[in-house]
Formats: C-alpha cells, structure tokens, sequence
C-alpha cells in the first residue's frame, strides 16, 4: 500500500496540504514527484513522529491550528502494510488530527500504545 494524507484545519480549507506517503521500501513523504522528506532510510517501517517531521519541514504549524482533519486515502499497490496505516492514523491523532480514511483497507481507528 501506500497513502495520500490530506491535511486541513478550519483556517485552511482554500489551501492543498496534499502529501503521498510512499514506501520505496523506506517511507517518503513526497508532494507530485518531488521527495519531501526519507523519514527512515534503514528501516521500511513507519515510524510513529513522522508527521511532525513534516508539519516541521513543510513549515505547517502555523498554517494547521484549529479544528484539524486528516483524510487519508489508501492505494493498495506498494510496500506499505496494515500495520503502517495503522501507525499513521495513530501518529495523525496524536498531532491533533481526527482521521478519516478511505480506500482498500479495513478502517480501523488504532489503540494508544500500538
């Protein structure tokens, strides 16, 4: 699998915080073809901290404040796997985000501590 993340708050509903999350095998935040950020060169795993990784590099802090929503659409082709959805959404509530998620997977929310 892989994802597309969709970010937005209520401050930002004219702006495109689109981001791919792409596993090649290592995760890769990528915006169109561009690479934004190899969160784990060594590791083909989805690590939990790696949307502040990006909030950061992308500078979105001040951009995402209020009200915050992540959609994250799921392609099933790649090397990503259940269990690094499963990471991401955690990681995404976590950051403040509520999430929904669309695609060719089970929608499930995780627990705390997975």
């Amino acid at each position: 699998m892989h994802f597309t993340v969709h970010l937005r708050s209520r401050e930002t509903y004219e702006d495109d915080f689109s981001y791919g999350l792409v596993f090649t095998p290592c995760p890769i935040w990528v915006k169109g073809q561009r690479s934004i950020l190899n969160l784990n060169p060594s590791r083909p795993d989805y690590c939990l901290g790696s949307v502040q990784r990006l909030i950061q590099k992308e500078h979105l802090g001040e951009k995402l404040k209020e009200e915050k929503e992540a959609i994250i659409l799921v392609h099933p082709i790649g090397h990503g796997s259940a269990e690094d959805l499963a990471n991401l959404q955690l990681d995404l509530i976590q950051e403040g985000f509520t999430v929904k998620v669309f695609g060719a997977s089970e929608n499930k929310v995780p627990r705390s501590g997975a």
